[in-house]
């Protein structure tokens, strides 16, 4: 039986607690362009707002900081030709420590805009940045409102409005 399925439950877990620290909104499986030629979903986006002195600006969102992470638990999922869209201004890919090796090992071209690569730790606490691709800065090319609007409506709420991360059981 193949561990890949519960490998990215526990990578995805571990992205789900780095936003939850991390971050004041996130959600997971959020989707772009829906019902177009060019719908792409993103595993994770988070958005922390730029609040300077924890004072909350009209400008506040439109500065903030958004976030993109993508799932990969082997090579076979990583050239699948799924995922990997990053529409950030940070952008992760999230992997175990041999396939970041494999990767790093295998020369290949790493997408344009990603900002670094991460891995769990030996005792799968917490992610860390294993391969810091940061060397150039990236622009997000979507509007904070649209990014807002996509975390939003991949949102899993209950009838108490609390939030369900559900990942983990897909």
């Amino acid at each position: 039986m193949s561990k890949r399925p519960n490998i990215t439950k526990m990578l995805s877990d571990l992205v789900a607690k780095r936003l939850t620290s991390q971050n004041n909104y996130w959600a997971a499986e959020v989707n772009f362009d829906k019902n177009t030629q060019q719908n792409r979903r993103v595993d994770f986006v988070g958005f922390k707002p730029l609040t300077p002195d924890y004072v909350v600006a009209p400008t506040s969102v439109e500065l903030g900081c958004f976030t993109c992470y993508e799932v990969k638990s082997c090579i076979e999922d990583y050239n699948s030709g799924n995922g990997l869209t990053f529409y950030g201004d940070k952008n992760y890919l999230v992997c175990t420590d041999e396939l970041a090796n494999e990767l790093k090992n295998s020369l290949i071209v790493w997408p344009h805009n990603l900002s670094g690569v991460l891995c769990p730790t030996k005792n799968w606490k917490q992610l860390r940045l294993k391969i810091d691709l940061s060397g150039s800065k990236v622009y997000r090319i979507r509007p904070a409102s649209e990014m807002l609007w996509e975390i939003c409506q991949s949102h899993d709420y209950d009838r108490n409005g609390i939030y369900q991360y559900s990942e983990a059981e897909k």
